[in-house]
C-alpha cells in the first residue's frame, strides 16, 4: 500500500550510485518538487551522489546559460549540483540545458539514444526483457560504428549501451536494458489507495512503463500529485497507475505543480482532451524567411496525409495552412496527440483540441511501423552526404529527441531552415535579395554529429528534400542536388560561395514559386 509522505522523506530512499528514472516531457508533467527535494538533500548531507538519471525527454524550461550553477532552476536543472549526477541516459537534453553543458564539458557521462528508443526501453525493462531490438538509429550517432549514443569521453570510458546485430541478413541495433532503483512520477490525483490519475496532464508519456519497470525490478516508485481524493472516487478508466505499483506519494506544495507546463500558470482542459475551446483567430505570420519556408512546405500538403511538424521553423506550417484554408491532412506529435492545434515554444509538444490523444509509447510504435506520410523538421547543419545535424553544437550535447524516430520512418521528409544564420534578407515581389550574408556555414563537408543519415535514407527508399529560402535541394544517390532557386538569388554568389561543398545542379532547375515572397495570400488550393 502506498504511503503518503513529505518530499524530503520520499527522496531519502535514494542511495549513492542509484539509477533514477524521471518521467515528464520537456515543459510537461515534471515531478518538480521531488527533484528540488533531491537537490536540497544533496546540498544538506552530500547524498545521494553519482546518480544515473534516465529520462525520455528531460524536464526543463530551455533556459540558456553556459555558466555552471547560474540560473536554470526548473526541471532536471534543479539537480545540477556537481557530484549529484554522474551519468545521464536520456533521449534529449534541450530543455535541461545546465545538464547539457555539464555533458559538453565532460563533467558527467552522457548517453543520448533516440527518444523513442528510451520509451521502448522503459517497456523492455517493465517486461523483463534484456533490451530493445530496432533499426532506429542505424547510421546516426546512435550506431556503435559512429558514437554508440556515447556523446562524450566519460561515457565512452564507461562502456557501450548499444550493439550492432544481424537478423535474417538485415542490420539492427540492440539497446541494453537497465535496472531502475527509484523513479519519480507526476500525476494529477491520487486516491486513498494510491491509484494515480493523470487526467489534467497535458502530455501522457511513459509513466506506466516506468512505474511497472521500477516495481518489477524491486525498485521504489515515488509519485508527486496535486491532490488526494477519497477512495473509489477516481473513474476507473482514469486510473493510469494502480496503487499496488506505487510506494510513496507526495502532495506537492510548490506552486509550480499548479502549472500544466512551464509556459504559463493554470490549467487548460483543451490540452488534455477534457474540453474544447473555440478556435481563435489564427495569427498570420509576418513575411520573413520563416514564412517563406512554411509556405514552401505547405505546398506539399494534400488531403488524407498524416504528417509530423517539428518545433521551431516548421511550426509555422500550421499558421500558413490556416491562412490559406488548407485542410484534410492530420498532424501527429510524438507526445501522442493527433489533429488539433500544435502549441509553440514552451507549450510544445502540447496540442489544443486534439482529435485523439494516444500514449507516447504507442505513438512511437506507430511511427516506427510507418504511419507518417510526411515529416517537416529543422536542421542546424547539412553535409555533402545529405546527413543532418540537430543534436550537437554550441558546446552542448543535446541529443535528438524524437527526430531520429520520425526522420528514419516517415515516407517523405522535408528539412527546413534558413540558408545561413541571421542573414539580412529583403523579400519583395522580385524574390530574395541578400543584403548582408549571415554568420557561419550550414552546408558543410561533414556535420559535427550525424542525427540523420542520408545514406540510410537512400537505402530505405525515402524521399528527402531540404528547403531554404534561397533554394531547394533533393537527396540523390550522388549527393545533394539543387532543384529550385529563388528569383533574385545568384547561384554562384548567394549559394555556392557559402557552401563547403559543391552540390549537383539539376539540368532543368526550377524557380521557386514567386508567390512565396509576396505579402498577400498565395491562394493555395486544399
Amino acid at each position: 500500500m502506498a504511503k503518503f509522505v513529505t518530499a524530503a522523506q520520499a527522496v531519502s530512499h535514494l542511495k549513492d550510485n542509484d539509477t533514477l528514472v524521471i518521467a515528464g516531457f520537456g515543459s510537461y508533467a515534471s515531478p518538480e518538487e521531488l527533484m528540488l527535494a533531491t537537490s536540497s538533500r544533496f546540498e544538506s548531507v552530500g547524498h545521494p551522489k553519482n546518480l544515473t538519471v534516465a529520462c525520455g525527454i528531460t524536464p526543463g524550461d530551455k533556459t540558456e546559460s553556459a555558466e555552471p550553477n547560474k540560473g536554470m532552476d526548473l526541471g532536471l536543472n534543479r539537480m545540477k549540483n556537481p557530484g549529484l549526477i554522474g551519468t545521464v541516459l536520456v533521449g534529449n537534453l534541450t530543455d535541461a540545458r545546465a545538464i547539457a553543458y555539464m555533458a559538453g564539458r565532460n563533467e558527467i557521462a552522457a548517453y543520448i539514444p533516440p527518444m523513442g528508443v528510451m520509451c521502448n526501453l522503459f517497456r523492455a525493462v517493465a517486461g523483463g526483457r534484456p533490451g530493445l531490438i530496432t533499426k532506429v538509429g542505424l547510421g546516426t550517432f546512435a550506431d556503435p560504428r559512429v558514437e554508440g549514443c556515447a556523446v562524450n569521453e566519460k561515457a565512452r570510458e564507461q562502456g557501450s549501451i548499444v550493439d550492432l546485430m544481424e537478423i535474417d541478413g538485415e542490420e539492427y541495433l540492440f539497446y541494453h536494458s537497465f535496472k531502475p532503483d527509484v523513479c519519480f512520477l507526476r500525476a494529477t490525483y491520487a486516491d486513498e489507495d494510491g491509484n494515480l490519475s493523470m487526467s489534467h496532464e497535458g502530455v501522457q508519456g511513459s509513466e506506466l512503463e516506468i512505474a511497472v519497470g521500477t516495481h518489477n525490478r524491486g525498485g521504489i516508485v515515488i509519485a508527486q500529485v496535486e491532490q488526494v481524493l477519497a477512495r473509489g472516487s477516481l473513474p476507473v478508466k482514469d486510473i493510469r497507475i494502480h496503487g499496488r505499483l506505487v510506494d510513496y506519494i507526495v502532495v506537492a506544495s510548490d506552486p509550480i505543480h499548479a502549472r500544466q507546463c512551464y509556459a504559463r500558470d493554470g490549467y487548460r482542459p483543451e490540452l488534455c482532451g477534457l474540453a474544447r475551446t473555440p478556435a481563435g483567430q489564427t495569427k498570420v505570420l509576418p513575411l520573413t524567411a520563416r514564412k517563406v519556408l512554411a509556405r514552401r512546405a505547405a505546398m506539399e500538403l494534400k488531403p488524407g496525409l498524416i504528417i509530423n511538424i517539428g518545433s521551431g521553423i516548421p511550426s509555422g506550417i500550421g499558421s500558413v495552412a490556416a491562412e490559406e484554408g488548407l485542410g484534410g491532412f492530420t498532424t501527429s506529435v510524438e507526445s501522442g496527440p493527433m489533429g488539433g492545434e500544435v502549441q509553440e515554444g514552451l507549450s510544445f509538444p502540447g496540442v489544443a483540441n486534439a482529435e485523439a490523444i494516444f500514449y507516447q509509447c504507442d505513438t512511437i510504435d506507430m511511427y516506427d511501423g510507418g504511419m507518417l506520410d510526411m515529416a517537416f523538421l529543422g536542421f542546424a547543419e547539412i553535409d555533402r552526404h545529405g546527413n543532418v545535424n540537430v543534436s550537437k553544437f554550441a558546446g552542448r550535447c543535446i541529443g535528438a529527441g524524437g527526430f531520429i524516430d520520425i526522420s528514419q520512418n516517415a515516407k517523405k521528409v522535408f528539412f527546413m531552415g534558413t540558408f545561413s544564420n541571421k542573414a539580412d534578407l529583403e523579400l519583395t515581389d522580385d524574390g530574395v535579395k541578400v543584403r548582408a550574408e549571415g554568420s557561419g556555414k550550414k552546408f558543410v563537408n561533414e556535420v559535427q554529429q550525424i542525427t540523420f543519415s542520408g545514406d540510410y535514407a537512400l537505402k530505405n527508399g525515402q524521399e528527402i528534400s531540404y528547403l531554404t529560402e534561397r533554394c531547394v535541394f533533393r537527396l540523390t544517390p550522388d549527393g545533394l542536388m539543387i532543384t529550385e532557386i529563388a528569383k533574385g538569388i545568384d547561384l554562384e554568389a548567394d549559394i555556392l560561395a557559402h557552401m563547403e561543398f559543391r552540390p549537383l545542379i539539376a539540368e532543368e532547375i526550377g524557380m521557386m514559386d514567386e508567390r512565396l515572397f509576396r505579402p498577400e495570400k498565395m491562394g493555395l488550393k486544399p
